[in-house]
């Protein structure tokens, strides 16, 4: 194997440590968070493809761009190449939080009137969260109580909205079908193809001018140029003799006659000029259109009367609003009662604790030798936890760095320390040299300055080494832009400008994806959806990365094109060297192209091996439903084949929680105590 190709097992290109990318929603009692990607850890490895699978709103898409930093990661740790590039604070800020509440708690121990309120507070504050409680479930209850109300108007709706729907359709239909007889009898139909075409050569003969303007625009010899104008010529008249082709066969499904009325002109290249071949004014064209009109007139009346008939049956089984409102009245009312009640329960207890707290109170003023305070104590914990709070908050201004991919202040101050021994160890050196000497130390002093200083953390020497490939090969590329802008847009954000460069970088890279340097002046509309996908990942490979994160990149696609960009995709990382995170929801296509596969269920990684393990060893219940589900081009396989649905309450995870374990070397599993004896033993069985 070449070295290039070979996975490098000691050196981590991706560490992804604890993961979480929770995301809010709502407002109030409907507030919600929806972890998406909930605490996974994996890493991927030199030249490595990891592939990420499962269903959609698994959270393997948010995982790639949690990553790439698209979002900032909710908690957890992403690295890039041995660097942090990625840092959820969240964990940091609740560690926090939690420091100076234990701080607190061990204050208060010396402090015997804190001490008393904070445990008459604590124990108020108990039985007012069961009363919350409580108030929540009566209100939900109501809730669905109205909802279920409420969904008797809804099937009304939803039968009356049909109804019409059906209506409208048969109507347009029959409209449709009138309209293109009364066109045919007055050759509308014939002018609107006219029409089209004409509209269309113009279009392919403006096109023609742009290329030859921009190859004339290109660095190139003459012999180049005439070269690569008879390439977009024969271009130009393959996209002519495909419009006449269609004009042609559009005039056959008309009239086949009408040919030899257009034939000439449709063979000279040019737009055509309508001739006409009926009179718009003669007495029996309009005799015949009122035929046709009265026709589909009458049509459409008797499927009005079918129509007013089913909206009538319908009406009839229509909701009483006012019995609907007054139901929906009374379950508020009924709940309104209770929460009232419970919420009078509330500003008992809280006025209850505030009496005894002024009771505390007055009794501490007038006995004050019964609260001694026991300053020593308290000094001595304050100054304990100043340095434990501050390390957490210096911690947190790191990581803050981090996400800006900026230096830190640690990292500045090791970086000014090695250039102030450099420059030391420079002064030492000149010592009694000549000017000559000094001069080509100065320069070597300086080449090792700018050596460090090149290194500082910020997005061109970190990130830009990584890059995506998004899902949808259409909404991923700008409208507006010509393929040369889309692609060459990450080098002009990086400082390049020099065009003639440009040109050639782009040339070069659409070269390497399977397309041509005439293809740099179209529009992302003007491709097909894999040649839509080559653009993609030409654009990420602009910029020379050394890993990329591939979203679904096929899973738009047909399955023909399909294996078209895992050729590709293969062929650059044997070329390039590339490291890939393959995400996908398709075991079946991750089979021969990953490495190593992840399977992903509802944020966490429920199992993690090598591509041949995990087929050959499926362990988790949701991987051998995924399994079960690739069809095999097998017709008496098919017939047999018996689909395994996965049960998440299958799982009883109260008590004995799960944590993703090494069952064997390399193959992890997300399991409890009592599931991972019941694998180890599935595994014994396999062997056997």
């Amino acid at each position: 194997m070449n070295k290039q190709n070979k996975i490098d097992y000691n050196y981590k290109v991706l560490e992804v440590k604890n993961l979480k990318q929770y995301f809010k929603t709502g407002v109030g009692s409907r507030k919600l968070v929806v972890k998406a990607v909930d605490g996974i850890s994996f890493d991927v490895y030199k030249r490595e493809v990891f592939g990420l699978v499962g269903e959609s709103g698994c959270g393997k898409t948010t995982t790639g761009r949690s990553i790439i930093k698209i979002y900032n990661p909710t908690n957890g740790i992403v690295k890039y190449n041995g660097r942090i590039v990625g840092v959820g604070l969240q964990g940091v800020v609740e560690e926090i939080k939690k420091l100076k509440r234990e701080r607190y708690i061990k204050i208060i121990q010396h402090n015997p009137f804190k001490k008393k309120i904070f445990e008459l507070k604590s124990k108020s504050q108990e039985k007012i969260n069961v009363l919350l409680d409580e108030i929540k479930k009566i209100e939900g209850q109501a809730n669905n109580e109205i909802i279920a109300v409420k969904s008797k108007q809804n099937e009304y709706n939803n039968l009356l909205e049909l109804a019409i729907h059906k209506y409208e359709t048969k109507a347009n239909e029959v409209k449709a079908i009138q309209k293109n007889k009364i066109d045919r009898l007055t050759e509308k139909d014939i002018k609107d193809i006219i029409r089209t075409y004409n509209r269309t050569i113009l279009s392919i003969e403006h096109k023609l001018k742009d290329k030859v303007r921009y190859i004339k625009s290109l660095p190139l010899s003459k012999e180049e140029k005439v070269e690569k104008e008879k390439e977009i010529l024969a271009t130009h008249e393959d996209n002519l003799k495909i419009a006449q082709d269609k004009l042609i066969k559009s005039i056959e499904s008309i009239d086949p006659s009408l040919l030899k009325v257009y034939e000439e002109e449709i063979h000279s290249k040019n737009s055509i000029n309508y001739v006409p071949n009926v009179d718009l004014k003669s007495e029996s064209l309009k005799t015949q259109i009122a035929e046709i009109q009265a026709k589909y007139g009458q049509i459409l009346a008797e499927y009005k009367a079918e129509h007013d008939k089913e909206v009538s049956d319908i009406n009839a089984e229509k909701p009483d609003k006012t019995v609907l409102k007054e139901t929906i009245n009374k379950i508020k009312a009924n709940a309104a009662l209770k929460v009232e009640k419970l919420s009078d329960e509330i500003k008992g207890i809280k006025k209850e604790t505030a009496e005894k707290i002024n009771e505390i109170k007055k009794h501490a003023k007038e006995n004050p030798n019964l609260y001694p305070i026991n300053k020593n104590e308290i000094i001595k914990i304050k100054k304990e936890y100043k340095k434990i709070i501050q390390k957490a908050k210096n911690k947190l201004r790191t990581y803050r760095f981090y996400n800006k991919l900026k230096e830190t202040p640690e990292e500045k101050s090791v970086r000014l320390q090695k250039i102030n021994d450099l420059k030391a160890a420079y002064y030492e050196k000149i010592k009694g040299l000549s000017p000559e000497e000094v001069k080509r130390e100065k320069a070597v002093l300086d080449a090792e300055i700018s050596k460090l200083n090149a290194n500082i953390p910020c997005y061109n020497n970190t990130m830009s080494k990584m890059q995506m490939v998004f899902q949808d090969p259409i909404a991923s590329l700008n409208p507006r832009m010509i393929v040369k802008d889309i692609i060459s847009e990450s080098l002009i954000v990086r400082g390049e400008h020099n065009q003639d460069l440009i040109n050639e970088k782009v040339n070069k890279i659409l070269d390497i994806v399977g397309l041509s340097p005439d293809h740099a002046t179209r529009y992302p509309h003007e491709f097909s959806g894999g040649q839509r996908q080559r653009i993609g990942i030409a654009r990420a490979l602009i910029s020379d990365p050394d890993f990329i994160i591939a979203d679904e990149p096929i899973s738009a696609l047909d399955v023909s094109i399909q294996a078209q960009i895992l050729n590709l995709l293969n062929d650059l990382k044997n070329q390039l060297g590339l490291t890939i995170l393959f995400i996908a929801h398709d075991l079946s296509v991750v089979k021969y192209f990953c490495d190593r596969i992840a399977v992903m269920y509802y944020g966490k990684i429920v199992e993690l091996a090598s591509s041949e393990e995990l087929f050959k060893n499926p362990l988790h219940p949701y991987t051998k439903s995924l399994i079960s589900a690739i069809p095999q081009a097998d017709p008496i396989y098919e017939a047999t084949r018996v689909r395994v649905h996965y049960n998440p309450a299958m799982h009883d995870y109260k008590i004995d929680k799960p944590e993703l374990v090494e069952i064997t070397p390399g193959h992890f599993i997300y399991a409890n105590k009592a599931e991972l004896k019941v694998y180890k033993e599935q595994l014994e069985l396999n062997k056997e």
